[in-house]
């Protein structure tokens, strides 16, 4: 009798086991599928071309004008080698309009008649994406240097004008000399209101001590160059957006981190009453698999129209490049290896 009920509650316990486990098997397959990995504009160009029909766009805070800052690493080759033609115009044009940006900044843009056109095919796809109007225009260096620093806008949402070189930002003697680059420069207003003067600048690149010393001859001009700039303009609002390639200098003794450089110019531009921003990254640049801040924006402390706390927001691969979901490579190898910066302002004028 005893057998008998234990091999009864051994059996009850295996039945009561069993339907357990298919009741919890049917409960899990009945979950839904966890959603997928989230995407961005900077997954694949199928992805970015999906957020688009679907409306979607960076968010932006209402009442905002919209500025960027980003290098196109030798558009439209890719690289220095002339035709090679590496940028996926559709995905950039369909990546800018997902930023949904009122004025950029663009760097290393080369300025041959493949890349003009380019450029202009560029712009069309931007506009059918968007609906905007969006022009460029690249500093006059011409064939003079390799690079070149521009401005897009949409002329929906801004106005442009007094377009000048800055000749003052090439370390060098002129404007276009050694190959160095001028910056480009702007005074633009906004539907909203907002007017400021706006500047596109590429500094020195690479860590050696001679580069190192070329950036610092840039950033002790800037002050003195925004200065003229405003002056002209009578307002002392300016936005200065760019590769600046705070890299710091390896050869030099002690060594400068990138880091340090940045504090550096933090310094020195705080005494001229700017204000080099934050960033919400560590980096803009992919390189190694490491990411380093390079892309900078530099406003005057003054200026009313900067949101309180204001931090440049990265996007792209670089913003994701620590998430397993990211695939930065691809963005990289078809658009470039910086990621665009972002700073939104205040659309009003509040002078």
């Amino acid at each position: 009798m005893l057998r008998a009920r234990r091999a009864w509650t051994f059996a009850a316990v295996v039945v009561v086991l069993t339907v357990f486990g298919q009741v919890l098997g049917r409960s899990r397959a009945d979950r839904p599928a966890p959603p997928p990995a989230s995407k961005d504009a900077f997954t694949s160009a199928a992805s970015c071309q999906e957020l688009l029909r679907k409306g979607e766009r960076l968010a932006r805070p209402p009442g905002r004008a919209r500025f960027a800052s980003w290098n196109l690493r030798w558009f439209p080759d890719g690289e220095p080698r002339e035709g090679a033609a590496k940028t996926d115009l559709a995905w950039l044009a369909c990546a800018l309009g997902w930023l949904d940006v009122d004025v950029l900044a663009v760097q290393e843009m080369k300025q041959t008649p493949g890349a003009d056109r380019a450029l202009l095919q560029l712009l069309a796809e931007l506009n059918r994406l968007s609906g905007g109007r969006y022009v460029a225009r690249l500093d006059d260096c011409g064939s003079r240097v390799p690079q070149h620093v521009g401005l897009i806008w949409n002329e929906a949402r801004v106005s442009a004008e007094g377009l000048e070189t800055v000749a003052a930002l090439n370390p060098r003697e002129g404007a276009c000399q050694d190959q160095l680059r001028p910056g480009l420069a702007a005074r633009v207003r906004s539907v909203g209101g907002l007017d400021l003067t706006v500047v596109s600048a590429h500094f020195k690149s690479k860590t050696d001590a001679r580069a190192f010393g070329l950036r610092e001859k840039s950033f002790a001009a800037v002050p003195g160059a925004l200065a003229a700039l405003t002056a002209r303009a009578r307002d002392t609002d300016v936005l200065l957006l760019g590769d600046l390639n705070t890299m710091g200098c390896r050869s030099c003794s002690p060594t400068v981190s990138a880091t340090q450089e940045q504090d550096l110019v933090r310094q020195r531009l705080t005494a001229a009453s700017l204000s080099l921003l934050p960033a919400d990254s560590a980096g803009t640049e992919l390189f190694g698999g490491r990411s380093t801040l390079l892309d900078h924006a530099v406003v005057a402390a003054s200026m009313r129209e900067l949101p309180a706390a204001a931090r440049v927001h990265v996007a792209g691969s670089c913003a994701a490049a620590g998430s397993k979901r990211a695939a930065p490579a691809e963005a990289r190898r078809a658009l470039s290896d910086h990621c665009p910066i972002v700073l939104d302002l205040i659309d009003r004028d509040l002078d």
